[in-house]
Order: structure tokens, then C-alpha cells, then sequence
């Protein structure tokens, strides 16, 4: 079978990109699900992609390649090529045009549509054939369907270019900048390859594609071979993989129903089935990691699951206590410090003594007030402050209690496996320094 770069399956596809190029911790030799030519062909297909960024090294296990870019410096992701290359058939195509030209006067019912698509293309389609695209575009947002007197009519969706506001050199801009810093920029990007391809010209974007593109023409700071207006410290472009899976999980959400969906787990790659309500989406500033908030009736709890892992969302059922549900999480929330629930029923406490030099150090103290998340700040005397706080799980919050060592005077917590830890890791890290001036 000859290869090809477009795709049917974004699920396969996206798991090989993250295991071998985005985490590039894996060798051809670790590929074992299917034969080695499946490895190829999506090792050609990814590369086709990602070709500049491309790299590879040598170890005892054999060739790892991964990207490797400048985040701070690249126009667009680079990834969001894995999104534009889903296959399609001359059918597709030749059906994705007509039905658009020929919905151009006006709405239409399902039988006169399909004959101005016979007209169009000169080809003869059933009725069936046309209705079936017709009904993907009503989903898809590109038409509109109203049934009257069981007739289907469709016409064109309200919302198209023609409707978007007057070309101004800011419009561009949002969009370039929703493009890179906001979940499903890869919408961000096709336009402004449309802009570039000529989507927006003439015939398909009317009056507006022609004022759009004469206004930008020529103009280098807009073109995409010159710099990006925008650039970004810490830019999570790997999170667009995972787009497809939280569109799922945002109209069950939306809906409010519960949902199922395969996860994989980070260690064994082994994969459970969860069934649950879906709440809330959380979002690490630290590394730009994805969570699914779900509430799963059978323990009664909450419990966040990375979306890089999860596969196969499938909405189910209308769940009736969704709005108890949504002030239940605002309560607990208040408690959290990252995304564990793990203690939601009974709270732990934390309490941290600090030296802090109220002369010289009031940026420490500073610092406290702003990443602390609530807890209470006291002056307990002289240049000793105590931090405490009240959480669902004080483990999630020990990484920033470390990094205050060599203030902390004490700490105490009703979490005692956590206290043990915390002086368990003091003693180690003595001992390693033990000698030293």
C-alpha cells in the first residue's frame, strides 16, 4: 500500500507523535503493537510534518528521534499540521463545494438541493448521498436545517466570512494571538491560512475577502515569513493533541451529561474504562498540563484525569443534579491546591514557622501572600511569621514548601505522613552536606 500523509485516526496518530516525538523516549525496538512498516509509514507521515524540527540520537537501545524547537520563537505550531492532514474522498471534496455554491441563493429543500448539485458537478448523487454531507455541515456549524412539514430545508450558516467585522490591522492580530495562546488555536490557524491561501478573496468571502486581502497585501509585517508580533515564555504547544478529546468532554459538559472514556495509564500504558460526570477542565500554570474534573457517582468524589491519556469519549446520559454538582465543586475547590481531591470529606492542615528579616526580606513576605492560595499569614514575633492552611491534600503543596528551606523553623501538619516526609527529606539532604562548610 503506497503511503500517504493524510489520516483517518488522529487517536493513533496522536499517541505515536507524544511516545516517540514529544516525550522521545522510545526506539523503533519499543514499537510493538503492529509491524515494523506501520512504524514507518508513521514515521514518514510525522516527519512530513514536523520535518525542521526533527532530531534524533543514538543510545544502547537504538535511534530516538523527538522535536526540538524554540518555542519563544516559532510563527505557529508546528503541530497543528497533524490536524490539517485528515484524509478525505473525491466525494468529500467534490460534494464540500457544490453544496456550498449551490445554497449561495438562498435555502433550499433536500430534493432541490440535490439537484443543484447533479447540475453543478455533472455527476448524479442520490438523495441519501447529499443529505448525509448536508447533515455533517449542520453539525459541523456550516449549514443551518429547519424541517417543515417533515421537508428538510438547508441554507448556509448566518455566521460566515462576510459577517466578521470590518478588516482592521487588531483583527489580525487577535487572531494570531488566539492562535498560539488559547485551547483549539489550530481554528486560529486555518484562517490565517486561508487569509494567506486566498480563502477570503472574492468569490468565497465577498466583499469582505476583497477588502481584507487588499488592505494586508504587501504589507511585511503580516506576512509569515517575517517575525511573529507575539512571542511567548512559556508556550504548552504539545496540549493541542488533546484538543479533539476536551471538544468532547466540553459539549457533554455544555449538555450536562455523563460520559465514558478509555484511560491509559502514564506508568503501564494499561487501559481502564471511567464513567462519570464530567465538571470543570483545570489548567496547570507550571506546565500547561490539562485536566478533566469528574465526578463519579458509584464513590461519590471527585477526581481529575490528565487529557493526554485519556481516549475514546463517549457522551452518555442527561445527568439531573448537575447544578448541586457545579456549587459542590465551587465549595471544595476553595480547598484545593493543585487538582487532588484525594481529601475532600476531611480537610488536612498545614502549618509552616518562617524566618523572615522584616528589615531586608519583606519581598519574602511578600511571596508568601502571593502564592500562599488563601492560607493566613501571622506575626508571631520578630522576624518569625507562621504561614497555615487548610486543604484537601497538603501533599500536592510540599514542592513550594521546600523551596522556603532555610527559613522554615518547624512545620507541622495533620497529614503525619507528609510531616514525616518533609523531615525525612531534611535529614537526607543534611547528611548529603554533612562535612561541608
Amino acid at each position: 500500500m503506497a503511503f500517504t500523509e493524510l489520516i483517518k485516526n488522529f487517536s493513533k496518530t496522536r499517541d505515536y507523535m507524544r511516545d516517540f516525538y514529544i516525550y522521545g523516549f522510545k526506539a523503533r525496538g519499543d514499537f510493538t503493537v503492529k509491524s515494523a512498516r506501520t512504524y514507518d509509514d508513521e514515521k514518514r507521515r510525522i516527519e512530513s510534518w514536523l520535518a525542521p524540527y526533527v532530531r534524533w540520537e543514538n543510545d544502547k537501545k537504538g535511534k530516538r528521534v523527538y522535536v526540538s524547537l524554540d518555542t519563544s520563537v516559532i510563527d505557529s505550531n508546528p503541530l497543528y499540521n497533524a490536524w490539517k492532514a485528515k484524509s478525505f474522498t473525491d466525494n468529500d471534496i467534490t460534494l464540500h463545494f457544490s453544496i456550498l455554491s449551490a445554497l449561495r441563493d438562498g435555502q433550499k429543500k433536500i430534493a432541490d438541493l440535490t439537484d443543484a448539485v447533479c447540475d453543478i458537478t455533472g455527476v448524479v448523487f442520490e438523495t441519501q448521498t447529499v443529505r448525509l454531507k448536508a447533515n455533517e455541515y449542520v453539525k459541523e456549524g456550516l449549514l443551518v436545517k429547519e424541517t417543515i412539514k417533515k421537508t428538510d430545508y438547508y441554507d448556509l450558516a448566518p455566521y460566515t466570512a462576510t459577517s466578521l467585522p470590518a478588516p482592521r490591522r487588531q483583527f489580525l492580530d487577535a487572531i494570531r494571538f488566539f492562535r498560539e495562546s488559547a485551547p483549539f488555536g489550530f481554528i486560529g490557524s486555518t484562517i490565517i491560512d486561508g487569509r494567506f491561501d486566498g480563502e477570503f478573496d472574492g468569490e468565497l468571502g465577498g466583499e469582505y475577502g476583497s477588502a481584507f486581502k487588499s488592505e494586508f497585501d504587501g504589507k511585511s509585517e503580516y506576512s509569515e515569513h517575517t517575525d511573529h508580533p507575539f512571542g511567548f515564555k512559556h508556550h504548552y504547544i504539545v496540549h493541542t493533541l488533546e484538543d479533539g478529546v476536551m471538544l468532547d468532554l466540553l459539549c457533554a459538559m455544555h449538555d450536562k451529561r455523563r460520559v465514558t472514556f478509555v484511560q491509559q495509564s502514564a506508568r503501564n500504558a494499561k487501559e481502564t474504562t471511567q464513567t462519570g460526570v464530567p465538571m470543570q477542565i483545570f489548567v496547570s500554570l507550571q506546565s500547561g498540563r490539562r485536566f478533566i474534573c469528574l465526578y463519579t457517582e458509584r464513590n461519590r468524589h471527585f477526581q481529575n484525569y490528565r487529557l493526554d491519556f485519556i481516549k475514546k469519549v463517549k457522551p452518555l446520559d442527561l445527568y439531573s443534579e448537575y447544578d448541586d454538582l457545579t456549587a459542590k465543586l465551587e465549595t471544595v475547590k476553595r480547598f484545593c491546591w493543585g487538582v487532588s481531591f484525594v481529601m475532600a470529606e476531611k480537610k488536612q492542615e498545614l502549618r509552616m514557622k518562617l524566618f523572615i528579616d522584616e528589615q531586608k526580606e519583606e519581598y519574602v513576605l511578600e511571596r508568601l501572600r502571593r502564592e500562599g492560595r488563601g492560607g493566613i499569614i501571622e506575626h508571631v514575633e520578630k522576624n518569625t511569621y507562621l504561614y497555615s492552611v487548610t486543604l484537601c491534600d497538603v501533599n500536592e503543596m510540599m514542592a513550594w514548601v521546600k523551596s522556603f528551606t532555610g527559613r522554615i523553623i518547624s512545620l507541622e501538619s495533620s497529614n503525619s505522613q507528609t510531616e514525616a516526609f518533609f523531615y525525612r527529606d531534611m535529614q537526607r539532604m543534611a547528611a548529603l552536606y554533612e562535612g561541608e562548610e
